[in-house]
């Protein structure tokens, strides 16, 4: 179905642009542009679909056509209105030469975009180091480092190699506890691998790896990663707590699952997962709340966490001067507070579509101090 519904949007895509430069530039044979657009859109999207199912084994070639095709892919989005505007500009005799020449700019501008986003997005990465000032934070964990990651999707663009570097990098960082908050993986076959890694990794901190549902374990089986998860050392925090010792002192950390109601059904259903994870935690106690959906936030707010801790927005991968432009969610990337507490969600460590533009993928470094 997901498959199907790529297929018929780029498709939809193709010949839109097609017709639009057969406006542009007054061909009679309009029906050769709308073809030839619609074929490179739909051979990119088949490609890209392709790639996510067969790319065990296949040489770099194959990565670097992905690259293409998903720049293409792009590409074919942001020259829509360019190209529905000017063939509107091209309807005066007195624009229409301008019109030619800059849709001509705008089709380049728009390859170069996608092109250079999805191979830019796909391999820089950035170390976000956050300071994080707690009140009636014990002394023992004064310096206290953990690292967050979320949102890996291993698969064609993060593959399950790729994890061991990805949590070293961590390490080296000095996180004494990995926090993981959900989207681990999208290509399952690839789990008891993934499995694996995490075992071997866990020991390298003190504190362990603590980890929280996305959406896109249930997309690709929960059941079977939870299976695979429960055979390494992880702790999976399902609306519940845990506490980090130090001394006989506390940090606790609460983690939620990932809410699936809309409107007001889904404040209820977040409302009941927070009290759930929160219930047991001394009041006054230092928390930080770990989940997916960055709406999170404001329940973290709510209880009093000195930090909530989420990803699942991917920071749109697409703004301008580290910005998103056209945001679904409150909380789209960065650092927020409430004057008291803060929320973080983060931009991902991966996706499954590796365009990104002003907004590159992130591993996330907190310092806990007192206040």
């Amino acid at each position: 179905m997901f498959e199907r519904m790529i297929l018929m949007i780029f498709s939809l895509l193709g010949i839109l642009n097609g017709a639009f430069l057969s406006v542009i530039f007054r061909r009679k044979r309009f029906y050769f542009y709308m073809a030839g657009s619609w074929l490179l859109s739909f051979l990119s999207a088949g490609y890209f679909l392709w790639y996510a199912r067969g790319y065990d084994g296949l040489g770099l070639w194959s990565l670097w056509l992905g690259y293409m095709a998903c720049g293409i892919m792009v590409a074919e989005i942001v020259s829509l209105p360019c190209l529905f505007f000017l063939s509107l500009l091209s309807i005066s005799k007195k624009l229409r030469k301008g019109s030619r020449v800059l849709s001509l700019a705008a089709i380049c501008a728009a390859a170069v975009i996608g092109i250079y986003g999805s191979v830019d997005g796909n391999n820089r990465e950035q170390v976000e180091h956050l300071d994080v000032y707690v009140e009636g934070l014990p002394p023992t964990f004064e310096g206290y480092k953990a690292a967050q990651m979320t949102d890996t999707h291993i698969g064609p663009y993060f593959r399950y190699t790729d994890l061991s570097g990805e949590i070293d990098r961590a390490r080296r960082e000095g996180a004494q506890v990995l926090f993981f908050t959900g989207d681990l993986i999208d290509d399952i076959r690839h789990m008891p691998d993934a499995g694996r890694t995490l075992t071997e990794e866990f020991y390298g901190f003190p504190d362990g790896i603590i980890y929280v549902w996305g959406n896109h374990e249930y997309y690709r089986g929960k059941d079977y990663i939870e299976e695979e998860l429960l055979k390494t050392p992880v702790k999976m925090l399902v609306n519940e707590h845990t506490a980090i010792t130090r001394n006989g002192a506390s940090l606790y950390v609460a983690g939620v699952d990932y809410p699936w109601a809309r409107g007001e059904a889904m404040k209820k259903e977040m409302d009941d997962m927070t009290d759930e994870a929160f219930r047991g935690i001394p009041k006054g106690a230092p928390v930080v709340l770990l989940a997916h959906h960055s709406a999170f936030l404001d329940e973290g707010f709510k209880k009093g966490a000195a930090i909530t801790l989420t990803g699942h927005t991917h920071g749109t991968q697409f703004g301008l001067f580290g910005r998103p432009i056209i945001t679904p969610f409150t909380y789209t990337r960065g650092l927020y507070s409430d004057g008291r507490n803060m929320g973080y969600v983060s931009r991902g460590d991966a996706s499954w579509f590796p365009f990104r533009f002003s907004c590159p993928r992130e591993l996330v470094i907190i310092t806990f101090h007192r206040k």
